[in-house]
């Protein structure tokens, strides 16, 4: 539960570097708050950002724009959000939009509270309101599992001067100066199990859809690299990441059910150091998450890469 008294700083007060912080080579500055407070999300180091995909989730908190950013499963689209709002100290809250999420949780509802001894019918205001009134971004993770008739309840939020309105007490709550909304999606035509084809005026509201790009060879490298911290030999390093590449291209040709994602990347990785054991992280970090029918397959190229079968040291 957030702490209703959690104290926030209401307006940016200082200016950072967008070349310095981000690594991005763009002579601009751009506001942000001096102090961190309880929901600036944690630091990762290390943090890799992709140079489009920062520009417009910076574009949607500097000048107050919706941003949308859409990819595949596990390649850091939320984090990627998260990583800037720590760098500039902006507090931030994610929603997960899964299908049971209902306008009662996000708006509220009407419940009896006694009052000197009687019962009377209070309105209890949803998270929606709450993260309104402050200076916060509010990001919809897995917008495409929200059911569109819940998705509705954004409607006039998304617009310019958004706001929303609560037709059971008949107040207007008007988004403070500093308030933000982003979203993510896997996928904008549904097409996975458990998501909903987005509706065109809905998707019309977005100022900015990005398409969070894929990794590169090296960057990948970068990642294990920052994990295993050179406990694991450069050369199986490699070995690690080439996989991955590999499986992923089989799962685009449709050999694969399963994608390897980021986010198996590096549990393999953190997993290979827990275990001492490349082959066994691999097991528990991908392979057994695959439909019985592609494991052959996936051994096959594990074999392939590193030259046995997926048992082995960290040497």
């Amino acid at each position: 539960m957030i702490n209703e008294g959690i104290k926030l700083n209401h307006l940016p007060d200082i200016k950072i570097s967008v070349v310095d912080t981000f690594d991005i080579d763009i002579n601009a500055f751009i506001p942000a708050f001096s102090k961190p407070n309880e929901l600036v999300p944690q630091t990762r180091s290390g943090f890799q950002f992709d140079k489009q995909t920062t520009l417009c989730i910076l574009a949607g908190l500097v000048y107050n724009k919706r941003v949308l950013i859409v990819g595949q499963h596990g390649t850091g689209k939320s984090t990627h959000i998260e990583q800037v709002c720590n760098r500039l100290n902006w507090g931030c809250i994610r929603i997960n939009m899964d299908s049971y999420l209902t306008r009662l949780e996000l708006v509220g509802k009407e419940s009896i509270a006694i009052q000197q001894g009687r019962p009377v019918i209070k309105f209890k205001y949803g998270l929606l309101p709450w993260a309104l009134k402050r200076p916060v971004v509010l990001v919809l993770d897995d917008y495409d599992a929200c059911k569109p008739e819940t998705k509705f309840i954004f409607n006039k939020l998304l617009e310019a001067n958004g706001e929303i309105t609560i037709p059971e007490n008949g107040r207007v709550i008007k988004p403070n100066a500093c308030f933000r909304i982003l979203a993510t999606s896997n996928t904008l035509s549904g097409g996975h199990v458990g998501t909903f084809r987005e509706n065109p005026a809905q998707l019309d509201r977005w100022n900015l859809v990005v398409r969070a790009p894929r990794l590169s060879f090296n960057q990948e490298l970068k990642l294990v690299n920052q994990i295993t911290s050179k406990t694991i030999h450069v050369n199986l390093v490699k070995k690690i990441v080439e996989l991955a590449r590999v499986l992923r291209y089989l799962e685009k040709r449709g050999k694969l059910s399963l994608s390897f994602s980021i986010r198996s990347l590096l549990a393999w990785s953190e997993l290979s150091i827990i275990l001492n054991s490349i082959g066994e992280a691999f097991k528990y970090a991908y392979l057994n998450k695959c439909e019985r029918s592609d494991r052959l397959l996936i051994h096959k190229k594990y074999i392939e890469v590193f030259g046995s079968a997926c048992s082995g040291k960290c040497t």
